[in-house]
């Protein structure tokens, strides 16, 4: 199993707990994040919050970690992992508080997590990620961690009674190895 604690040069990724529920009020609440978050209610309110916190909180670390991601103490954003066919699959997700995007927070956690679990579980062979086409700094963050870009799901999410389109990344074992 994936530890419950991840610690890199700035961040300590940890178990979400419900403590954890005005943090993500503030971040997933802020529109220019949930611009790139379809699922989220354009209206982001503290019983969303939450509902995400229970849910997170609930999580089996088994099969669904999700950490928050602390910088000097502060949750300023989530991480997650969802395995698919016994750890053969996976799907990266992440969020992070708006202040921080640009600071490489994001990548340094995520890159953590997928080395993590490469390294956990040997018979892992892809974890992929999916984000908005227009999501610059999304795409970017991922070609940055070795991702491959492999296309686009047409009309895959519901934003604001709208179908859109989803882009595909993926990193295979293999490329993890040589990167």
């Amino acid at each position: 199993m994936l530890p419950d604690v991840i610690e890199t040069a700035r961040l300590k990724l940890r178990p979400v707990t419900v403590d954890d529920v005005e943090a993500v009020l503030e971040y997933a609440g802020d529109p220019d994040w949930q611009r790139y978050v379809p699922t989220t209610p354009s209206l982001f309110t503290r019983r969303n919050a939450e509902k995400y916190v229970a849910f997170a909180v609930l999580c089996d670390p088994s099969t669904r970690p999700v950490w928050a991601i602390t910088l000097d103490g502060q949750m300023v954003g989530d991480i997650s992992l969802i395995s698919e066919k016994n750890w053969r699959v996976a799907t990266l997700g992440y969020g992070l508080l708006k202040r921080h995007w640009g600071r490489g927070l994001t990548s340094e956690a995520a890159r953590a997590v997928v080395d993590q679990a490469f390294a956990t579980y040997g018979q892992l062979r892809r974890i992929a990620a999916h984000t908005v086409p227009a999501n610059d700094r999304s795409t970017g963050l991922l070609r940055k961690l070795g991702f491959t870009y492999e296309g686009t799901l047409r009309a895959n999410q519901i934003e604001n009674e709208q179908l859109i389109d989803e882009a595909v990344f993926s990193m295979l074992r293999e490329e993890w190895i040589t990167r």
